[in-house]
């Protein structure tokens, strides 16, 4: 679930980026775009709550047909690295999938992580708005069969800010959307993704172009405690550490509160986290960890 990288990266942080540099796989760095849809804008859309269509297997053949395609489905997302050629089809088998049965919740937020994922990396804009809606609604199908499940609120958020991304239209919405459903889990003392949602209500509200109050919900402060709260749940992930680490180079900037200790509080991260001569992905994630080093090097460029 993270976005396709340039090797060069230093391109500009926009509201709306041509080019989707910061997202990470992990979900929760696809938000560091979410600043970007706060402008206002002349056609506003409400994110959809389409769900799928109610369907149970008719006899054992279409049981066993399921049970086969979720396999399938599964074994294709699994297989490493990951690549977009092996997410789609594992898309599309959980597309077959729930047209014989909908109301398998595993099932439901596996799919939703595969159209998360294919969201970020595909590289056409109407492609990506597609697989962020299909996800989507395997998400509010989850939450209608489970009104407050983790894995449900925590894919329609980051599914939420991946509409957004593609179609700026979305963007007010999906901020909203997000903050909702990440306090939902914080607050019910839940912990998905190595602290995963902290880590993108952290990124979400730390990012530069998100206004905040009255316009909207942006803190580099809150951002940054959020963050905190992430390295304190699961300190060993990367990714934590790759964006409290962004959170500190901006809130030590002379623009912020010239802290040029938290500046090498940060590079110290990146370096022990990410960087470092015994740096190794996590398992199940040699594309996205290749990707975070990607973006601690950067962030080390540009802040030197």
């Amino acid at each position: 679930m993270t976005t396709v990288v340039a090797e060069n990266g230093l391109h500009s942080f926009q509201i709306i980026r041509k080019r989707r540099f910061w997202a990470s796989l992990s979900m929760a760095a696809l938000v560091a775009m979410l600043g970007l849809v706060m402008a206002v804008c002349s056609s506003c859309q409400s994110v959809p709550d389409d769900v799928v269509e109610n369907r149970t297997p008719d006899n054992e053949d279409e049981r066993q047909q399921f049970a086969r395609l979720v396999k399938e489905a599964d074994d294709l997302y699994a297989a490493q690295p990951r690549n977009e050629k092996r997410v789609r089809q594992s898309a599309a088998k959980f597309d077959e999938a729930v047209r014989i049965s909908s109301v398998d919740q595993d099932m439901l937020w596996k799919g939703a992580r595969a159209n998360c994922w294919l969201a970020q990396y595909v590289t056409d804009k109407a492609e990506r708005a597609a697989f962020a809606k299909t996800g989507i609604s395997y998400a509010q199908t989850l939450l209608k069969l489970k009104t407050d499940s983790t894995e449900g609120l925590f894919y329609l958020a980051i599914l939420s800010g991946l509409l957004a991304d593609a179609d700026r239209s979305y963007g007010l919405s999906a901020v909203n959307l997000m903050d909702e459903s990440l306090r939902k889990i914080i607050d019910a003392g839940r912990d998905i993704e190595h602290g995963g949602a902290h880590r993108v209500l952290g990124t979400l509200l730390s990012d530069p172009e998100l206004p905040g109050p009255p316009t909207s919900i942006g803190s580099l402060r809150n951002g940054k405690k959020e963050l905190e709260a992430a390295v304190e749940k699961a300190p060993e992930w990367p990714e934590n550490h790759l964006y409290l680490a962004k959170a500190e180079f901006r809130w030590a900037s002379p623009e912020e509160r010239n802290k040029p200790a938290i500046a090498q509080q940060a590079r110290d991260r990146l370096n022990k986290y990410l960087l470092g001569p015994d740096c190794k992905a996590p398992a199940g994630y040699e594309f996205e960890f290749a990707q975070w080093q990607i973006k601690a090097r950067v962030m080390l460029a540009t802040n030197p």
